[in-house]
């Protein structure tokens, strides 16, 4: 068995590969530890069968399941991969005489959709990163399980999920920005919100639309950034980043950074790549021109 522990904040995350395995967790047998926590986790491959206080559930990639480890957990799982939180129940304020001891749900639906999207933005969080924003992170993720895994439905629980929205639609749009297909429809489709609620989360960027299409134009950027000259490279990482059409390209290019593509590449004479002044210089107007927060 493979396993990775470490801790953020509250939480604990784990990494997990393990063999074909029958695991039992009474915390009648081991008193001299605190049991009071749940277990969120997502199979990646494999799974199995569980119980928890004589209730039964699947546990498959298909789904996200939340376990109350307070209680006698059995489960039968094949060889398989998963990924981890344990959470303290005083972080959700749970309680087991009231709460349930496992919730699971749909990873295809628009609520599985945003939880993965924000499990998935809390593992790629680092020890090493900002104080604020980690526990940014942590707040949202939390917020989500309390919401859509404990059926939390005060107002408190709504505005926090629903304050959590842009943080995670964000992460999403940048781990999939080389979809072709990535936009205002297909996140509609992935979230479960129209696309007038979609608007108002990049209102401030002028839309979803023109937020893409800037993250776009920023990855075009960064690859042209400093390589010398060569017949093409222009086109080929427009191409790849959406851009067909080389006057629009060249122009919202221009709009965005000062420049035209090429000068990325080359000086002005079509010479040498930016000097290292030149693109720090380029880097830090751009950087000016990126909404704060």
């Amino acid at each position: 068995m493979d396993v990775d522990v470490r801790p953020l904040h509250d939480l604990l995350l784990s990494r997990i590969s393990a063999p074909e395995q029958m695991l039992v967790h009474d915390p009648k047998t081991r008193r001299d530890v605190s049991h009071d926590y749940l277990l969120f986790e997502r199979f990646h491959s494999g799974g199995g069968l569980g119980e928890v206080a004589d209730v039964g559930f699947s546990a498959h990639p298909s789904r996200l399941h939340l376990v109350d480890m307070s209680r006698r957990y059995v489960s039968l799982k094949g060889a398989s991969r998963s990924e981890g939180v344990l959470i303290p129940h005083a972080l959700v304020a749970y309680d087991p005489s009231v709460d349930p001891a496992v919730a699971s749900i749909d990873l295809v639906s628009g609520r599985g959709r945003l939880l993965a999207s924000a499990h998935q933005l809390l593992t790629r969080s680092s020890v090493q990163a900002d104080a604020e924003e980690t526990s940014e992170l942590v707040a949202v993720f939390v917020s989500l399980v309390e919401r859509f895994m404990l059926g939390r439905q005060t107002t408190a629980a709504r505005e926090r999920a629903e304050a959590s929205l842009p943080l995670v639609l964000r992460n999403y749009i940048r781990t999939h920005l080389a979809d072709p297909g990535l936009g205002p429809e297909k996140l509609c489709a992935a979230f479960g919100v129209s696309r007038a609620a979609l608007y108002r989360h990049f209102e401030d960027e002028g839309g979803v639309g023109r937020y893409l299409r800037n993250r776009r134009l920023d990855r075009c950027f960064y690859e042209l950034a400093g390589l010398p000259p060569a017949r093409g490279r222009v086109s080929r990482v427009a191409h790849r980043w959406g851009f067909h059409d080389p006057t629009r390209f060249n122009r919202l290019f221009r709009e965005r950074f000062g420049m035209p593509p090429s000068a990325c590449c080359a000086d002005d004479n079509g010479g040498a790549a930016m000097t290292p002044p030149r693109i720090l210089f380029t880097i830090q107007t751009w950087l000016r021109q990126l909404p704060q927060g």
